[in-house]
């Protein structure tokens, strides 16, 4: 019996890492949060809520929870950036 279980642990790892691809495959992130900002820019709560306040940061607001929207972030950093300066290299 533990020859079998150890002969089928690489096959049930495999099993796991495809589920794992198919969920984030079906409920792709649309939205970040505070501790995406946070961790992905280096921005810290006080400068989030500025943002927040001076209409900089488009965002939604449910409860105490705030979402930012990945797309309009992403489109709001491409519209300033000075990327074309630099020949697409980036």
């Amino acid at each position: 019996m533990k020859q079998t279980s150890e002969e089928m642990e690489p096959v049930i790892k495999l099993l796991e890492e495809i589920k794992s691809k198919f969920d984030q495959i079906r409920q792709p992130k649309k939205y970040y949060r505070n501790s995406d900002l946070k961790k992905l820019f280096g921005l810290s709560d006080n400068t989030i809520c500025t943002y927040r306040d001076k209409n900089i940061l488009p965002f939604s607001r449910m409860g105490e929870i705030y979402y930012y929207p990945i797309a309009d972030i992403e489109n709001m950093l491409s519209k300033n950036s000075n990327f074309d300066l630099f020949g697409n290299r980036y």
